[in-house]
């Protein structure tokens, strides 16, 4: 490569190469579809000798338990299997139901001990007034709770009717918080155990297979692990921008240097959405990676602009471009391996890990040169004739 397009009359007009792979990509965003680790859903995996394919396999299992997927690959006489479908409803909302039954169960032992304390002190000093308004409102929040109690394990166990006999549980003992907790936490183990035996065994009218591998993700916790991916993903970007400005001192280089890694991440989530790679917590280390892949090419481009004078600003830049392309290369090289491997011995972490970085890094080599290289390199040569 020879041409020093950096040297090209209107070189600035390049950046719009990566700023229109991110308008593309943002097309493709919005069809990213999250893994169960993210929105809540029942994988199992399990291997089998007998000749099973994707699509008849999702075919069989989606006519017996609806929205259910799978994925299957092969090494030697050996299918692997990996079946995804979503939680069963009943169970997902009894569950929120025990948590709220753990919830005022917390509260109803704080009233308690609060009740507790105020009675004690009543007994040495009965006409202090604070105690008796203590043991007043301890005596509201305990009857409050309680009835909570009541109400929420009620809702649970008529949820967990079709899994287990609940007639005999709904006579429980409404005055007595730890029993109702105990009540609900058993009957939705057991109600849970039974529904995955079921869900085993309709899988296994399909494919006979012995050993596998149960994981189970409510949306609950999936909401609460995309909410901390996201609070990650943003303080990464804060911390970056800080570092950057702190080494250059001026906004500019940040302002470059944030915006190559967020158009990488941009992109490779439109990738994502573009080529069907599911969005799970495995992906978020794919993103993290690609992320310090980003900065590592955007801080080589802008130091050595900004902080050498051999040569000119632009075959700084063309030299630098040489050098960071072969790195991004050879790193894009080794995860594309490992996405064929993956893909070929179905290993869904690392289809995840390596298709976010694969396509991030793709796209950062259109990035970083000809976004935020053209960026500093016009930055720099405006001060220089400023």
């Amino acid at each position: 490569m020879n041409y020093n397009f950096y040297e090209a009359k209107h070189y600035k007009l390049f950046i719009l190469i990566p700023i229109a792979l991110l308008l593309i990509s943002l097309v493709f965003i919005p069809h990213i579809q999250y893994d169960s680790s993210l929105k809540g859903g029942i994988t199992v995996q399990f291997s089998t000798t007998n000749a099973i394919t994707t699509r008849g396999l999702t075919s069989s299992m989606s006519s017996l338990i609806a929205g259910a997927t799978a994925s299957v690959s092969r090494v030697g006489a050996v299918y692997t299997a990996s079946i995804t479908i979503p939680e069963n409803s009943s169970i997902v909302t009894a569950n929120d139901k025990l948590l709220s039954l753990y919830s005022y169960y917390g509260t109803y032992s704080s009233a308690n001990l609060n009740y507790t304390s105020a009675v004690t002190g009543l007994k040495t000093d009965p006409s202090n007034t604070t105690l008796k308004a203590q043991e007043a409102a301890a005596k509201v929040q305990i009857a409050a709770s309680t009835l909570n109690m009541s109400n929420a394990l009620t809702s649970e166990l008529i949820l967990l009717s079709p899994f287990i006999n609940t007639s005999s549980l709904l006579s429980f003992n409404r005055s007595d918080p730890a029993g109702m907790a105990a009540i609900g936490k058993t009957a939705y183990s057991n109600a849970s155990s039974i529904y995955k035996s079921k869900v085993i065994s309709t899988m296994r009218s399909v494919v006979p297979f012995t050993s596998y591998s149960y994981n189970e993700i409510t949306p609950t916790l999936g909401a609460f692990f995309l909410s901390n991916m996201t609070q990650i993903i943003i303080a990464a970007f804060i911390i970056i921008a800080i570092a950057v400005f702190a080494v250059f001192r001026t906004p500019i280089p940040a302002i470059a240097v944030v915006f190559g890694a967020a158009n990488d991440i941009l992109v490779a989530l439109g990738a994502m959405g573009a080529f069907g790679i599911p969005m799970g917590v495995a992906s978020v280390g794919g993103l993290l990676l690609l992320i310090g892949y980003a900065i590592d090419t955007e801080m080589l481009s802008s130091i050595r602009i900004l902080k050498r004078s051999e040569d000119t600003v632009t075959k700084r830049a063309f030299a630098t471009m040489k050098t960071g392309t072969t790195m991004t290369s050879a790193a894009i090289i080794s995860f594309a391996v490992l996405f064929t491997i993956a893909y070929v011995f179905y290993i869904p972490t690392y289809i995840e890990i390596a298709g976010v970085a694969l396509f991030g890094l793709m796209a950062d080599i259109l990035t970083t040169w000809f976004g935020n290289t053209i960026m500093i390199v016009w930055y720099k040569i405006s001060r220089e004739h400023a």
